[in-house]
């Protein structure tokens, strides 16, 4: 025989008010009828197996729309999907209050350092800031990549602002041989090395180009060394973003960089400038090798 239990009946098993059942059902998790005798609300054997579902997912911080499609798909398939979508971002949150406690942990650790000085506003402002902003990127995990050897075409400038003057000539060449459409840019720092603001440095682009094309002067034809790669989509703060892939690097416990390779930056074209304005974007490419 089917039982039916009153409200208040359900709410002292469930350690639940009588308001918020009212709301569950209310959001179409179940039904109740009427007990003609006291005015009650009465819940059949099926309304309280919702409810207890309903109580044990919302313990679990699952919104009650998603706990909706459960009931409604009445599925061991729909109950697991919901479970492990709220895992996945249990374990994101705990990533984020890891890198702030770490960000923190820097923080603290620099105050300690000062607390013998005066105190500097400026000073602190600035570290703490740089903690902070490192942090938007530090949640960024490199990817690891397989380049296979490459035959390129390349160029080097040697000026305050390369990078500006190196591309140019090198996209108009491959765009008069017809070979923009399928080329992989690559660039990176070359002697000398950048320095203080204002003085020259060097900087060079290669793009991929297939065998049997003949390479023009000024242009130089190398192979580019294939390999394993650290990669990290670059922010517009380009050199922090370097700082972020080689912090992130360096508490690999599977890679290390390899310094018998250089470095790149693969310019990656943006099909959609609309809304950063830049036409390339860069991905960081860090060598390694395993441990």
């Amino acid at each position: 025989m089917n039982r039916s239990v009153a409200i208040q009946e359900m709410s002292e098993q469930l350690g639940l008010t009588s308001r918020t059942l009212r709301h569950w059902e209310a959001e179409g998790l179940f039904q109740s009828d009427r007990d003609v005798s006291s005015g009650w609300r009465v819940y059949d054997e099926h309304a309280l197996a919702c409810i207890r579902i309903t109580a044990m997912l919302r313990k679990m911080d699952i919104p009650i729309k998603e706990i909706k499609t459960v009931l409604i798909a009445k599925s061991i398939a729909g109950l697991s999907k919901v479970i492990e979508k709220k895992v996945n971002s249990l374990k994101k949150q705990r990533e984020q209050v890891g890198l702030v406690e770490k960000q923190l942990t820097r923080v603290l650790e620099y105050l300690e350092r000062q607390n013998e000085g005066n105190l500097v506003l400026d000073d602190i402002l600035m570290e703490t800031e740089a903690v902070f902003m490192s942090s938007l990127t530090e949640q960024h995990v490199f990817k690891i990549i397989d380049l296979a050897p490459m035959r390129v075409a390349f160029h080097i400038v040697v000026d305050v602002s390369p990078e500006d003057k190196v591309m140019g000539p090198l996209m108009d060449w491959l765009r008069s041989a017809n070979l923009l459409g399928t080329a992989r840019f690559f660039g990176g720092n070359m002697k000398p090395m950048p320095g203080s603001a204002g003085k020259p440095y060097g900087y060079g682009m290669c793009a991929t180009i297939p065998e049997g094309v003949v390479v023009p002067e000024p242009f130089k034809e190398m192979t580019l060394p294939g390999g394993l790669f650290a990669m990290l989509e670059s922010s517009d703060d380009i050199g922090g973003s370097w700082k972020t892939l080689m912090n992130q690097l360096s508490q690999s416990k599977k890679y290390r960089s390899d310094r018998g390779r250089l470095c790149l930056e693969e310019h990656i074209r943006n099909d959609h400038p609309e809304g950063s304005g830049n036409l390339y974007y860069l991905n960081l490419l860090e060598p390694v090798l395993l441990k």
